[in-house]
């Protein structure tokens, strides 16, 4: 796996290598500058020596003053020497073939020079060929030296062009490694971000990034994304929980309402077995029907509640919230009664359909009607209002108590995990929790206003879908 470290120590050591290599160029070319400086100078005093040599020999040949003979002898062996101390160097800078004819030249011109200086004891010069000769080793200096200069600009453009090739490449590099950090790491980091952002909101959507390279970063998703498979188990999990839960909570209401239809049962059948061969036909069929009636009336209690329990999971249908609410109504009916709490329906008529997990809807409605009778234990009103929204062009639902009502600093609190505002042992803080995921999985939002002594308001805000 390569690490995200692992990264910025590769990224560090190119860098570093792309400075000491271009330091490493530079003090190549500096010194190899400075070598062909001295080796100019030593080629200009070279051809000075040759100048020297030539000016001697035109004086010399004007005026015949042996003095000017004495200095060509010493320019002579100046140039001599130089030409054989630069004989590598020459040889570097003109070819072979060069050297040798300005070799050759030399030892012309000092065979020329000595029988010069037996003619000034009577022996014949060869003027014209000394000069001849002399203008072959000027030639040569400066020739010589006019590919030194070529050579030393070659290497100036090359001082002046390998900044700016280093530069490229590393403008390069810099992009390159930007653009890696952007698809492996910044884009990535974003997406987790907003997932983050949307798991604090009670959204867990696993995070759609295809991963490439493994590194930290790509393990942090695959940690998400596993968190969020996770998550979603437990959620049917929790919200079956609730269920069970809420149905404790209203086990008395709904056993009231149980025992009415099984005595009424009971009394029916003691009836018939006392009096069934006394009663008439007429009478008979009556206490059957009464019997029919009563077994129903459990049958019905029944089935609401294993209903309100079932465990399906996402089966979302367009349906009208009128049914949803009466089942509820009769879910509550007990509770409603022995908590000596009055409860007021209002549904706005020719409300669209809406497209709801019928379930987990009437779950999210449940705990919050629970929470309004458990927030007002010396009985008070509850009110359930459904009704268009013409904001959102939705459909809004309000349940509204009569109770305690929730302190300000709690409100923001509210729908997070494990927050209460009961005493111990009365809630477990998963309720409004609960119901927060579930709006949420449908689209929609709920908020909620309390006012202290005068009672809560939570308000549902669904989408209406086709």
């Amino acid at each position: 796996m390569q690490t995200i470290r692992n990264r910025l120590i590769i990224i560090l050591v190119v860098c570093f290598s792309f400075i000491v290599g271009l330091t490493c160029v530079d003090y190549y070319h500096i010194f190899s500058l400075q070598k062909k400086l001295v080796l100019i100078e030593q080629l200009d005093d070279f051809k000075g020596d040759i100048l020297e040599l030539r000016r001697y020999e035109k004086n010399y040949f004007l005026t015949g003053n042996a003095i000017h003979f004495g200095q060509m002898d010493f320019y002579l062996s100046k140039t001599e020497n130089s030409f054989l101390n630069l004989e590598k160097e020459m040889k570097d800078i003109l070819n072979t073939s060069e050297y040798n004819q300005c070799a050759v030249a030399l030892k012309v011109y000092h065979k020329i020079l000595k029988h010069t200086e037996e003619a000034m004891d009577g022996g014949d010069s060869d003027v014209e060929n000394l000069r001849a000769t002399g203008a072959v080793l000027t030639a040569f200096s400066e020739k010589l030296i006019n590919k030194k200069h070529i050579r030393i600009a070659r290497v100036l453009r090359q001082m002046l062009i390998m900044p700016l090739a280093f530069s490229a490449g590393f403008i390069f590099l810099v992009i390159f490694v930007m653009h890696m950090t952007r698809e492996d790491v910044l884009k990535p980091l974003s997406l987790l971000q907003i997932a983050a952002e949307n798991a604090s909101k009670g959204v867990f959507d696993p995070i759609g990034h295809v991963i490439r390279k493994k590194n930290e970063v790509s393990q942090c998703i695959a940690a998400f994304n596993k968190m969020v498979v996770e998550i979603d188990a437990g959620q049917e999990q929790l919200l079956q929980s609730r269920k069970l839960a809420s149905i404790g909570t209203f086990t008395s209401g709904i056993a009231h309402e149980l025992n009415n239809p099984i005595n009424n049962i009971s009394l029916i059948v003691d009836s018939l077995i006392e009096d069934g061969d006394t009663l008439l036909l007429a009478e008979r069929m009556k206490l059957y029907n009464d019997l029919m009636d009563q077994a129903e009336r459990s049958t019905e209690i029944v089935k609401n509640l294993l209903e309100f329990s079932r465990t399906d999971q996402g089966h979302f249908e367009n349906i009208s919230l009128e049914e949803m609410i009466e089942k509820t109504q009769r879910l509550l009916k007990n509770e409603l009664s022995i908590k000596r709490v009055k409860f007021h329906v209002g549904v706005q008529e020719n409300l669209p359909k809406v497209r709801i997990d019928k379930s987990r809807l009437q779950q999210a409605l449940v705990n919050l009607l629970l929470n309004g009778i458990q927030a007002m234990p010396d009985g008070g009103i509850l009110t359930l209002t459904i009704e268009a929204d013409p904001e959102s062009g939705g459909i809004r639902m309000d349940v509204r108590d009569t109770g305690m009502g929730i302190q300000k600093e709690q409100l923001d609190s509210i729908f997070d995990p494990f927050f209460t505002t009961k005493k111990e042992g009365e809630g477990t803080g998963l309720g409004l929790s609960v119901t927060y995921n579930i709006i949420q999985s449908h689209n929609g939002r709920i908020s909620v206003k309390s006012t202290l002594g005068k009672g809560t308001c939570f308000s549902i805000f669904l989408p209406v879908k086709a």
